[in-house]
């Protein structure tokens, strides 16, 4: 009898830590997405790329709030906020790189990465 209950604990434990990463899988794939659709905006708008010392204090001020509001609702918020700020800082750079030719290995490269953090969660769901 207490071989069936530890096999049933193991398996109820199996199940939480899919649920885990299916939930990170799926953060993580949401963040990109939302960095990459701000890329997007702000290549389209040619944005202007903020400086270094901005960069440098957005960057460090948004890990510095991650890291504050980690065990709060607050913390998916200043995920975003950061992922948000990494895609606007970085639609001047890809701005650059297309004018050089290379706009579809960009968003190729950023959609495909999306997709494929979107197909780990289902896949960790499934299994």
């Amino acid at each position: 009898m207490q071989h069936n209950t530890m096999s049933s604990t193991a398996q109820g434990s199996a199940l939480e830590t899919n649920k885990v990463l299916r939930n990170t899988y799926t953060l993580l794939a949401m963040t990109l997405a939302f960095s990459a659709a701000v890329a997007g905006l702000s290549m389209a708008l040619a944005l202007p790329y903020p400086g270094m010392i901005v960069t440098l204090v957005g960057f460090y001020g948004l890990l510095f709030l991650v890291h504050k509001t980690a065990n709060s609702g607050a913390g998916v918020l200043s995920v975003f906020a950061f992922t948000g700020f990494l895609g606007y800082t970085l639609g001047p750079i890809l701005n650059m790189v297309i004018g050089a030719g290379g706009g579809e290995m960009v968003m190729t490269a950023l959609g495909g990465t999306a997709l494929i953090f979107f197909a780990l969660s289902g896949y960790v769901l499934t299994t």
